[in-house]
């Protein structure tokens, strides 16, 4: 069953400022939970196919409604501007991807919290391929108490283009972020293994990477990652370091710096 929810007051406020029908900012699916299903256990789907909430058998103790809501992100747009954890440096961006989802178990003594409930929330439709890592998508939940965005111990599974976590709450909002790396910057060298190979402070040991010229679209070379570095605490503009025989298929040693564009094989 679904149905469409927003308070009366907001609805005012929102033909006043906007043209924007309340189907579109708030759409609820509910499922009542009775002694049957409780038993049997029972994964909910948001109307847009993107999130799922898994409840397992008997992890709710008696009768509700379970509601699971797909908000658009303006709804909440003040809360996006600060998380609980930002990433490590000044250069990553975290940036919200698709909506944000709410699940909310309304009779609240149904669940004692001693088993968790699944979450997998699928990456919203992409305009183009998505170069960037994947493993950089993590699920977050909105604390209201600390009025911040909080991270869940999640997975990117890449293979099934979603993010999965486990979670002990009746009730919660969430979303996918993704933490942007940069793909153009400063690259110098070292002398290391004399391979095509780099040092990376994005991107796992054995990603595979092209990495070309920024001056000279000519030149470009494929690394495989072998080390981390550089710090950005200390370099905050070098995205690579690369292996002196990498480097010196770019440019001349005699440079030390130069600018590159970094972009994801594997």
């Amino acid at each position: 069953m679904t149905r469409y929810f927003l308070p009366l007051f907001f609805a005012l406020f929102l033909m006043v400022m906007a043209p924007v029908q309340a189907s579109e900012l708030e759409v609820v699916q509910s499922t009542t939970f009775d002694a049957e299903t409780i038993v049997k256990g029972y994964t909910l789907e948001s109307h847009d196919g993107l999130m799922r909430l898994g409840i397992r058998p008997e992890t709710l103790n008696v009768s509700t409604r379970v509601d699971l809501k797909t908000l658009d992100s303006t709804i909440m747009a003040d809360t996006l501007s600060s998380f609980a954890d930002q990433p490590d440096d000044d250069v990553t961006e975290r940036v919200l991807l698709g909506d944000i989802y709410l699940f909310d178990i309304l009779n609240k003594s149904s669940y004692d919290g001693s088993d968790f409930f699944f979450l997998e929330i699928k990456y919203p439709e992409e305009e183009q391929e998505d170069d960037r890592l994947h493993g950089r998508r993590k699920i977050f939940f909105y604390n209201a108490v600390s009025a911040e965005w909080e991270e869940l111990p999640s997975t990117d599974s890449p293979e099934n283009g979603s993010v999965r976590a486990l979670i002990h709450l009746p009730y919660a909002r969430l979303a996918i972020f993704e933490d942007q790396v940069p793909e153009t910057g400063e690259a110098s060298w070292y002398a290391y293994k004399e391979c095509n190979c780099a040092a990376s402070p994005d991107y796992p040991k054995g990603t595979y990477l092209l990495v070309t010229n920024a001056d000279d679209s000519t030149k470009s070379v494929t690394v495989v990652v072998n080390d981390y570095g550089p710090d950005r605490s200390v370099h905050p503009d070098r995205i690579i370091d690369l292996d002196v025989v990498a480097f010196e298929q770019l440019a001349p040693l005699s440079l030390g710096l130069i600018d590159v564009t970094v972009q994801l094989l594997q």
